[in-house]
C-alpha cells in the first residue's frame, strides 16, 4: 500500500469530521437532508475511521509507516484508559459500574484515535484539501451570516424542537479547527484575511472559548512567523479596523451576543456553573489524591457534570492519567514549538503543530474536559510535523507556505 493512499484517506477522514459537520448539521437545520446521521461526528467516525485504522495498522506492519514516540506515548495512554474504564466497570460498585458511563470513556479513545490519524497523515501539499478548506470558511461565514441578526447563529432554533442538531460549540469546534489549518497553510496577507473572515465568524456562532482561543493562537502564530512584517503591522491591523467598522455599523456591540458576555464573564450563568464544577473536582482531588474518583461525576449530575479542564483526567483516571494527558500535551507543545525555533515555522505542518498544541493546551486549561476529541489534533499534528521532518532530513524550510 502507498503511502499517498494513507494519507488522502486521513485527508478525506479529516475533511468529513470537520467541515463536513458543519455543512451536515445546517442541512439538517434547514431541512435540505434529513437527519439520517444524527450527531455526525460519532457515525462518520466508525463509518471512514474504521478504514483508516484497518489501512493504518496494515501500513505499520508492512513497515511502510514507522513510529515516533508520541505514537508511542498516545498507544500506551489509551491503552491505560481502557484498562482503568475497565477496571472500574467490572470491579467497581454503584456509578462506577455504569455501562453509559463506560462507553462513554471508550468512545472517546475511539474518537480520539480516528482523529489523531487523521492529523497525522494530512498531506497540507494537497491542492483539493487547501481549495476545499478555504471555500469552506468562506461558506461557514455566509451561512451564519446569513441566518443570524449579527448576533447569534442559532442552528438548534432554526431547525425547532422537531430536529435535533449540533449546537453553536460544535459548529465552532469545525470552523477554528479549519481557521487553524488554513493560518499554517498560509503566510502574509492572505492569513490575515483569515484572521478577519474567522473572527466575525467565531463571534455569529457566539463559542466564547473558541473565540479567545482563536485570538491567543492566532496572535502567537503572527508573532512566531510573521514577525515585525508588513502582515502584523498593515495587513492585520488593517483588517482588524475594518471588521470593527461594519460592526459598528451594524450596532453590533449594543446587542445581546454570547461573545460580548466576556465582558461580564462573572454574571455568566454557564461560568457559574462551571465554576461549581471546578470546586467539586478540586475538593474530589483532595479527599481522592492517587486514585480520584472514577464516575464520581454522576453523583452531582450526570456525565456533562465534569471540571472543564485538564482537572478531569485526575478525577477519572486519578494522578497518573493526569500526568499522562498533560505529558502528552506538554510533549507536543515542546515538540512543535522546538521545531519552529530551529528554523522549520515556514514548514505548514510544523505551523499546524503548534497551532493545534497551543490550541488544545489553552482548552486543556480553561474550557474542555479529558474526553473531548480536540486533544488528539494536537497529538496527531506533532507526529505528523515530526514523521516529515525524519523523511526530508534536516535542510530547514524557508517558503513562505502554501497557497490556496
Amino acid at each position: 500500500m502507498k503511502h499517498s493512499h494513507l494519507t488522502f484517506c486521513a485527508s478525506v477522514v479529516f475533511v468529513t469530521l470537520f467541515p463536513g459537520y458543519f455543512f451536515y448539521h445546517t442541512a439538517v437545520a434547514g431541512a435540505f437532508f434529513p437527519p439520517v446521521l444524527g450527531g455526525f461526528f460519532g457515525p462518520m467516525s466508525v463509518a471512514l475511521g474504521v478504514p483508516l485504522v484497518l489501512l493504518s495498522f496494515i501500513a505499520l506492519m508492512v513497515g511502510r509507516e514507522r513510529t515516533l514516540f508520541i505514537d508511542q506515548a498516545f498507544v500506551v495512554y489509551l491503552l491505560f484508559v481502557t484498562a482503568w474504564s475497565s477496571l472500574h466497570f467490572l470491579l467497581g460498585t454503584g456509578v462506577q459500574a455504569s455501562f453509559a458511563f463506560y462507553m462513554y470513556n471508550l468512545s472517546t479513545l475511539f474518537l480520539w484515535l480516528v482523529v489523531y490519524l487523521a492529523v497525522r497523515g494530512l498531506d497540507l501539499n494537497e491542492k483539493w484539501l487547501r481549495w476545499t478548506l478555504s471555500l469552506s470558511l468562506l461558506y461557514f461565514l455566509v451561512i451564519a451570516a446569513s441566518h443570524s441578526d449579527g448576533q447569534f447563529y442559532d442552528a438548534e432554533r432554526i431547525a425547532g424542537d422537531a430536529v435535533r442538531v449540533s449546537g453553536y460549540q460544535g459548529l465552532a469546534r469545525s470552523a477554528t479547527v479549519v481557521a487553524l489549518v488554513l493560518l499554517a497553510l498560509n503566510r502574509g496577507w492572505r492569513a490575515a484575511l483569515i484572521a478577519v473572515v474567522t473572527v466575525p465568524l467565531l463571534f455569529l456562532l457566539g463559542a466564547r472559548t473558541e473565540f479567545m482561543a482563536f485570538l491567543v493562537v492566532a496572535a502567537i502564530l503572527f508573532g512566531v512567523r510573521e514577525g515585525a512584517s508588513r502582515t502584523t503591522l498593515i495587513w492585520l491591523p488593517l483588517g482588524i479596523v475594518s471588521v470593527a467598522y461594519v460592526a459598528i455599523s451594524f450596532q453590533v456591540f449594543e446587542g445581546s451576543s454570547r461573545i460580548l458576555q466576556l465582558l461580564e464573564i462573572k454574571e455568566s450563568t454557564s461560568y457559574q456553573a462551571r465554576s461549581e464544577l471546578l470546586r467539586y473536582a478540586i475538593k474530589t482531588i483532595g479527599e481522592h489524591p492517587l486514585l480520584g474518583s472514577y464516575a464520581s461525576q454522576m453523583y452531582i449530575g450526570e456525565m456533562g457534570s465534569y471540571a472543564h479542564n485538564a482537572l478531569s483526567a485526575w478525577v477519572s483516571y486519578g494522578l497518573v492519567g493526569f500526568l499522562g494527558f498533560v505529558l502528552l500535551l506538554g510533549y507536543a507543545l515542546v515538540q512543535s514549538a522546538r521545531l519552529a525555533r530551529k528554523g522549520y515555522a515556514g514548514d505548514p505542518q510544523v505551523a499546524l503543530a503548534l497551532a493545534f498544541s497551543l490550541y488544545a493546551v489553552t482548552l486543556a486549561a480553561t474550557a474542555k474536559s479529558v474526553n473531548d476529541p480536540i486533544f488528539a489534533l494536537a497529538w496527531g499534528a506533532t507526529a505528523c510535523a515530526l514523521d516529515k521532518r525524519r523523511r526530508a532530513g534536516t535542510a530547514p524550510l524557508t517558503g513562505r507556505g502554501a497557497r490556496p
